[in-house]
């Protein structure tokens, strides 16, 4: 008896048998937007071209800009 192939996720989104799985946007962080960790302080540049939040210290790790 012949074994039938296994369709892959690739192959079904193709033929519409299931729909296409979506990733979560997220959009990068600016000076201004409510603090990832805390959701209280609103982030804004330090002294070192980092976005920082003032009420948990919060620290955008991503690079700053040149002067």
């Amino acid at each position: 008896m012949k074994k039938e192939k296994e369709l892959s996720s690739f192959e079904k989104i193709l033929l519409g048998l299931e729909p296409p799985k979506t990733l979560d946007v997220i959009a990068p962080l600016r000076k201004g937007v409510l603090c990832p960790q805390c959701g209280e302080g609103h982030l804004d540049y330090n002294g070192l071209l980092q976005l920082e939040c003032p009420s948990c210290g919060f620290v955008n790790g991503e690079g700053g800009g040149c002067t």
